[in-house]
């Protein structure tokens, strides 16, 4: 059947900031993007975009940070959009009903994401069971060597994931190496995964929380939902000398309770990628207790990591170009469940 343009290839309209579009893609797989679509339009914001005169020709949309929502009313500007591949993880702040109701495939590149995310629990895990973050400061404020006694170490300790997405299997690869025991709690997960990952799965919050020296938080914000899951009543039923570790959203934890119980509790420690508010309130305790490491998004891929973002989209792009489905498409129902 002949084309109305030279060749096959998918057009794509892309909105990406000037800075996202060098972080996210070198020059060779810029080069491989445009040899596999015929790029119509090349916006820096949704603005550009909806007032390109080519938009209306958009069969693919690749856009990252800072991407239009996009409601019924901006998908009216896109009458021939099919797919949207999206170089970020949530997609919470991009789809709406009207992309489902449309029949948008929505291509999430969160599995780029999630694998630095894996290894920054990973090693913090590490540290944690090294007794590294308390001993730091100890050393800093007393000038002290600090003994070993009480320093746990790595092998045959117990760490807990709440919830068990990919990100947490990721976590629990990386600890089976290490001789650790990992359980993990999730209602929605099969019982297949827990086994294929080797993590012992436990019936309820509350078990896997008094168990875990170290727990981990993998759950996302689903509105109404997962707000404040882990409360205070679980954090203080934490064991002596845990450390809590959030690279999920602040607000699945009970903040203003967290910070309440590491206030009544020195011995626990708290690393957090993430808050509630971000940055947290100039006045809030989380940045005087001595027992909280706050870092500030560092989790997610950064710097080089984010090419593999590019790479993901390059290649679901060939993919669509090719007619076949794409490998990171999500569907309406497993939007519900993510962060």
């Amino acid at each position: 059947m002949p084309h109305d343009r030279p060749s096959a290839r998918p057009r794509v309209a892309v909105v990406l900031r000037p800075d996202a579009r060098e972080q996210l893609f070198g020059p060779e797989q810029w080069e491989t993007l445009c040899r596999t679509g015929d790029v119509v339009a090349e916006c820096a914001d949704a603005g550009e975009l909806l007032a390109h005169p080519r938009r209306a020709e958009a069969e693919v949309l690749l856009a990252s940070w800072g991407a239009p929502l996009l409601t019924a009313g901006v998908l009216a500007h896109l009458p021939a959009l099919r797919t949207v591949l999206y170089g970020a993880g949530s997609i919470r702040l991009l789809v709406t009903d009207a992309c489902w109701e449309r029949g948008l495939t929505v291509v999430s590149a969160a599995e780029a994401n999630n694998g630095p995310v894996a290894e920054y629990v990973y090693a913090q895990t590490v540290l944690a069971l090294k007794d590294v973050h308390r001993r730091s400061r100890r050393m800093a404020a007393e000038r002290v060597l600090p003994g070993l006694d009480g320093v746990p170490g790595i092998h045959g300790q117990t760490v807990g994931l709440v919830s068990f997405g990919s990100i947490a299997r990721m976590v629990a690869g990386h600890l089976r190496r290490l001789g650790t025991r990992v359980l993990a709690w999730d209602p929605y997960a099969d019982d297949a995964l827990f086994r294929e990952a080797g993590a012992e799965r436990v019936a309820g919050l509350p078990e896997l929380v008094a168990r875990s020296r170290v727990l981990s938080i993998h759950t996302p914000l689903v509105p109404g939902r997962t707000e404040g899951l882990v409360t205070g009543e679980l954090l203080r039923g934490l064991p002596h000398g845990a450390t809590l570790i959030n690279t999920a959203r602040g607000a699945v934890v009970d903040e203003e309770a967290l910070i309440r119980v590491l206030g009544e509790r020195p011995d626990l420690q708290a690393v957090l990628d993430v808050t509630a508010e971000e940055p947290p309130s100039p006045g809030s305790a989380l940045y005087t207790l001595e027992n909280v490491m706050l870092t500030g998004h560092v989790a997610g891929t950064v710097g080089s990591e984010r090419r593999a973002i590019g790479a993901l989209l390059v290649e679901e792009l060939a993919r669509v170009a090719a007619g076949e489905q794409p490998l990171h498409a999500v569907s309406p129902e497993a939007s519900l469940l993510r962060a």
